[in-house]
């Protein structure tokens, strides 16, 4: 009786993970499939360096914009017809920007050569251009953002494996096993470690320079939804069991874990010992780091799907509705009635991450805009559309 018992718990376990997938799928297909569906909208997030801002548009566009005119430097159309649909941010490192689409791409694009509209690529100016490997339509898309460090791209592909890339030119160094059926999240990496979550429940850890899967991996009975974060060798990672989970490195029981009304889906944030994260059950959790105490929550009434952001002593948060927040992090610790500065509305739903920086906030909108807000002042300081 006990070894039905035990196979009927399991089968209930897959049951609800095929769900979950199923949910996330829908998710994304509301956005992907052409005719007759909605059009392609992705939730590409925004990028600042050297006063040029970066994002993919919902028609499958990178596009640079200059901060300081407020206008259009260059804009490089991803093309794969139907267009494709960014869901990754740009990444800028010096004169390159990286970037992947649902359609598989991971590009090196050079803003010199972009800013003269030259033929894509232009290997002279460091510029290539990489296909995921796919079985089937859909089955090498790319979800996650990428992760880029001084020596290669790492990059989390629907087909259920990492890849790591050549910066240089865009070669293959290494591609994993196949570590769950989708992979949606960016790895992070401590060291020579990379450290990927998946949709069943488990961290893996592999190693930065060959791929090979590492002896200590941490698994949990329900899957976790966001991408991990790593701080004093500890994991922050949120769960579709609608908990945030605390794992140190090398144990095999979490260090903690936080309820939330709702699943934790965008990756928190962790500074100075405290945890800051966003659920979607509309609240906004400050969590002691080390114990997984509650600190502070503040309620915003609708579903947080970007990650928060630092500029300075604020905590920039915004909701799906398109409400920012900003909090002072340099008020009174004991002071548990938590005011936000003036909230903005940008009224346009806001799925992707948010730049802060000198006092200004950066977004991109899912009706295709950038908005730029003036947290200072409370207020919309201008917006640029992205279409045609």
């Amino acid at each position: 009786m006990t070894r039905y018992l035990k196979l009927f718990s399991k089968m209930k376990q897959v049951k609800i993970l095929a769900l979950i997938v199923i949910a996330l799928f829908a998710l994304l297909l509301v956005s992907c499939v052409p005719g007759g569906a909605p059009p392609a909208r992705g939730w590409s997030g925004t990028a600042v360096q050297d006063g040029i801002l970066y994002t993919g548009s919902v028609d499958g566009r990178v596009v640079a914009i200059d901060i300081e005119t407020r206008g259009e430097e260059w804009s490089y159309a991803i093309t794969v017809p139907p267009p494709t649909t960014i869901y990754s941010t740009p990444i800028v490192d010096g004169d390159l920007v990286y970037i992947a689409s649902y359609s598989g791409k991971v590009l090196a694009l050079n803003t010199l050569a972009r800013g003269q509209n030259l033929p894509f690529p232009q290997s002279r100016y460091g510029e290539w251009e990489w296909d995921c490997p796919g079985a089937k339509v859909g089955n090498n898309a790319i979800v996650a953002d990428l992760l880029v460090t001084e020596d290669a791209i790492y990059v989390s592909s629907s087909n259920g494996r990492v890849y790591s890339l050549d910066k240089e030119f865009g070669d293959v160094n290494w591609e994993s096993d196949i570590l769950h059926e989708k992979l949606w999240t960016s790895p992070v990496i401590q060291g020579g470690t990379l450290y990927v979550s998946t949709f069943d429940g488990h961290i893996y850890a592999l190693s930065a320079e060959t791929g090979a899967l590492l002896p200590w991996f941490f698994k949990s009975k329900a899957g976790f939804a966001s991408s991990p974060v790593l701080y004093n060798d500890t994991i922050f990672v949120g769960s579709f069991d609608r908990n945030l989970y605390a794992i140190k490195i090398g144990d095999d029981e979490p260090l903690w874990k936080f309820p939330g009304g709702k699943w934790f889906w965008a990756a928190p944030l962790v500074n100075e010992g405290v945890v800051y994260a966003g659920c979607l059950d509309g609240k906004i959790y400050a969590i002691e780091a080390e114990a997984g105490g509650k600190l502070w929550e503040f309620d915003a009434g609708n579903p947080v799907v970007s990650s928060p952001v630092l500029m300075d002593n604020l905590l920039i948060v915004a909701d799906e509705s398109g409400t920012v927040y900003a909090f002072d992090l340099n008020a009174d610790p004991e002071d548990r009635a938590v005011v936000p500065l003036r909230p903005i509305s940008i009224n346009a739903a806001v799925k992707g991450s948010l730049w802060a920086q000198e006092g200004l906030v950066f977004i991109r909108g899912q009706d295709n805009k950038i908005y730029v807000l003036d947290i200072e002042r409370g207020r919309l300081s201008w917006e640029f559309p992205l279409d045609y």
